[in-house]
């Protein structure tokens, strides 16, 4: 890294212009960045607060039926009325639910959270135990304080300074509202049955004085408006009779006191109806205010976020839009040196990736090359027609490279051509030979010689393959699969060591029998080459899924290791590309790819369990389709036409004779192994006899 700095002459014109412009650009993005990031942070605070807004949103409806449920009780309105107070609650509650499993909720108020719904269970029983109006209104009470706790808890993570002071202020009048709720309540339980107790009466005095705490604590907390608001609902005649009889309720002898001295009770100087209307008037004028003060909490976080995103966006457009501008400079200013060297450069690649690759591998193109579209006379210019000059002597190079591969090429293939014709004629004459030889062991001799050149004739259109000619042996017709393993397996020379299995009723058609033989014959002679002489080698064939065609050859020698496999199967990939020495040392293998690519079939070596090695052959559909019709009408007489060659050696038979039966017959027990080969060699002269005329060369 330090050396590529220290050598920024060996820099790439763009590196250098961008390194004109890297240092503001980096300054910009950064910047920006911290910027956008610091507004979507507070984007993301303030849509958290939002949802803890919605949380107290819902919990407030809740608060406020229990508060109800606990005025219905205490007055003793009914069961009518409280159960319709219980379906309002209910409904209370499955918001707060939802909104709860929405927001992502702090610990501390999760475990507040807790202990309320746990409250909250048990309101159920205390609906059944109304009787005791005292304890159920204590009930009532704590669960509300414990519901204006979380409250509290939700209030205190409104952290911002915007925010934190209408949020404690929103928790504050809904606590007065609590106090103003509660001593209606206990009074109203008072007036229910005469008297308050001593316990109640020293509740609401507490309950007043924390009140005017409570009290003070908003007022310090809220905005004048908010005040207003607050001070403006503690005003009129309502306010004052709340007031009064208050101070009666608290100054009137408890039931505590008239048992004490054994005096008649004297009932509250209060009407239930008159305390009922003042105190609920205070707690309407206080839930106006708590209403103001959650709009104003709302109104203020949807503002706060709005703000920070429409920051976020506005920075994200003024950072993106710099850096178009510097981009565009850098640019305009580049454009004109790099316009030349570009086109100097694509010229180049289009010269080493397209022209001269394709030159190479059909071996025809004009001599005549396109110049760079460079046409000044700077220093670019000259290098554009140094260029030229290059190239044209690459493409001279390469027609004449060209020429000296096409005539090797024809070379080989005429030398294939000459040598297998002689083959031919070869094979024409041990035919001769036989037919008229009765000495058993110079027929078998002649047998010999006739299969050597059988494999002979298999090298030089070997050879006719990786020189890239045609070879003149094809079917004009499909041929049946289990033929086509037969006629493999006749030609190699250890021939005696196939087992072929029953094959499939396919058919291959006739353009690639002949080169699906001979790919055959290149691995059953690699497996007798590579495994034990007492070993067999196996070949058989299925049909799998989607009417593909799988050929199996399978030895019991000395196997492969991964690495050497691998590489195998890679030069089988390859289709046999490339022609070197290694081509002729393992020819059968490039021949197998060659005629495998030619055919898209797919042939790849496995290891096998144990040892020995497992070619497989997978042959497409369309290449060997199911056999419809019925062979059946003539493999007999293929068999009893077989089985007379075999007793008769050196009587041959026709292709279809020798292809129609599935498999030979058991020979007489009276046979020699010399009448078996001559079996098999008759087997493959029919195999000759089948093909077309072949084309020689002289």
């Amino acid at each position: 890294m330090f050396t590529t700095l220290v050598n920024w002459r060996n820099w790439r014109l763009p590196v250098k212009l961008a390194a004109v412009l890297i240092v503001p650009v980096t300054i910009a993005v950064v910047s920006g960045v911290l910027q956008i990031q610091s507004h979507m942070e507070r984007a993301d605070s303030y849509a958290a607060l939002q949802r803890l807004e919605k949380v107290r949103t819902a919990l407030i409806p809740v608060v406020e039926g229990v508060q109800a449920e606990r005025r219905v009780v205490a007055e003793g309105a009914g069961p009518q009325l409280l159960q319709e107070q219980v379906r309002r609650t209910d409904a209370a509650r499955e918001t707060l639910r939802v909104a709860i499993e929405k927001a992502s909720l702090s610990e501390v108020v999760t475990a507040r959270m807790n202990d309320v719904h746990a409250k909250i269970g048990r309101l159920p029983a205390l609906r059944e135990q109304t009787a005791d109006v005292p304890a159920a209104v204590k009930e009532y009470t704590s669960l509300t304080e414990s519901m204006l706790d979380v409250d509290e808890v939700l209030a205190s993570d409104f952290g911002d300074a915007a925010l934190s002071k209408t949020a404690m202020g929103l928790h504050h009048a809904l606590h007065v509202q609590e106090e103003v709720l509660y001593q209606q309540s206990v009074v109203l339980s008072g007036l229910t049955r005469g008297l308050l107790a001593q316990a109640e009466v020293r509740s609401l005095v507490e309950s007043n004085v924390k009140l005017s705490y409570i009290a003070g604590q908003f007022a310090a907390l809220a905005t004048p408006e908010q005040l207003n608001s607050y001070w403006q609902g503690f005003n009129g005649p309502d306010i004052e009779s709340h007031r009064k009889m208050l101070s009666a309720a608290l100054l009137h002898p408890t039931s505590d006191s008239a048992s004490a001295n054994g005096s008649r009770p004297r009932p509250l100087p209060i009407a239930a109806a008159d305390w009922t209307k003042a105190s609920g008037a205070v707690a309407g004028s206080l839930d106006g205010v708590v209403r103001g003060l959650q709009t104003d909490l709302r109104d203020t976080v949807n503002r706060l976020r709005d703000e920070t995103s429409d920051a976020a966006g506005a920075a994200s457009a003024l950072l993106f839009a710099s850096l178009v501008l510097a981009g565009t400079i850098g640019f305009v200013v580049g454009r004109h040196l790099l316009r030349s060297l570009g086109a100097l450069r694509r010229s180049a690649l289009d010269v080493a990736w397209e022209k001269l690759p394709a030159m190479v591998a059909t071996g025809r193109g004009s001599t005549e090359v396109e110049p760079v579209p460079v046409h000044t006379t700077e220093e670019v210019g000259q290098v554009a027609r140094a260029f030229d000059a290059v190239h044209q002597q690459a493409v001279l190079s390469l027609v004449e490279q060209a020429g000296l591969r096409a005539n090797m090429r024809n070379i080989f293939v005429n030398l294939s051509r000459r040598s297998q014709s002689l083959v031919e004629r070869q094979l024409k004459l041990m035919e001769e030979l036989e037919k008229f030889e009765e000495d058993p062991e110079q027929l078998a001799n002649l047998f010999k010689l006739d299969h050597l050149a059988t494999r002979m004739r298999r090298n030089n259109e070997n050879l006719m393959v990786l020189s890239g000619g045609d070879v003149a042996r094809r079917f004009t017709r499909p041929i049946p699969l289990t033929d086509v393993l037969r006629a493999a397996a006749a030609e190699i020379e250890q021939y005696q060591r196939v087992q072929v299995h029953t094959a499939p009723s396919a058919e291959v058609v006739g353009y690639v029998a002949s080169d699906l033989v001979r790919l055959l014959a290149e691995l059953l002679d690699n497996a007798t080459a590579f495994s034990p002489p007492q070993s067999q080698v196996e070949i058989s064939a299925s049909i799998e899924a989607g009417d593909i065609v799988q050929i199996d050859v399978v030895d019991r020698g000395i196997g492969i290791d991964p690495d050497a496999l691998a590489a195998v199967n890679g030069r089988l990939e390859a289709a046999g590309e490339g022609a070197d020495v290694q081509v002729f040392r393992e020819m059968g293998l490039f021949v197998v790819g060659r005629l495998a690519a030619r055919h898209q079939i797919v042939v790849r070596l496995d290891a096998q369990q144990g040892k020995g090695t497992r070619a497989i052959v997978l042959v497409p559909a369309e290449l060997a389709p199911r056999r419809e019709e019925s062979w059946e009408s003539f493999r007999g007489e293929a068999i009893e036409e077989q089985t007379m060659t075999m007793r008769v050696p050196g009587q041959h038979t026709s292709w279809f004779a020798a292809a129609a039966a599935a498999s030979p017959p058991q020979p007489p027990a009276r046979q020699t192994p010399e009448s078996a080969r001559g079996f098999l060699d008759a087997f493959q002269r029919g195999v000759q006899k089948g093909l077309p005329d072949r084309q020689e060369s002289r």
